[in-house]
């Protein structure tokens, strides 16, 4: 996946390769974190992996898309707990 436009300086385009790499340590830092205790919100993901709840929130919905997490439902609608929606493992 590229993160850079052609038209953007070197450093952008180094930061942007980086980001790949970043994104697949935080998925697999989340997702052991949802195998191990099976329901959590995004910041108590954030506690458990030392990953900002910024991190955890732009990686959930690509996880979701991949069909990996999924919000908890009850009674049809998303489950919150202290704000935050609950995910867990497929």
């Amino acid at each position: 996946m590229n993160n850079a436009r052609a038209s953007d300086p070197i450093t952008s385009v180094i930061a942007g390769e980086r980001a790949v790499l970043f994104a697949r340590y935080h998925n697999v830092r989340i997702l052991a974190a949802l195998d191990d205790e099976k329901s959590l919100t995004a910041g108590e993901i954030a506690r458990i992996t030392g990953l900002s709840v910024e991190q955890v929130c732009r990686r959930l919905p690509e996880l979701q898309a991949r069909g990996q997490v999924q919000v908890v439902q009850f009674e049809g609608e998303d489950l919150l707990r202290n704000g935050y929606r609950v995910w867990e493992a497929v």
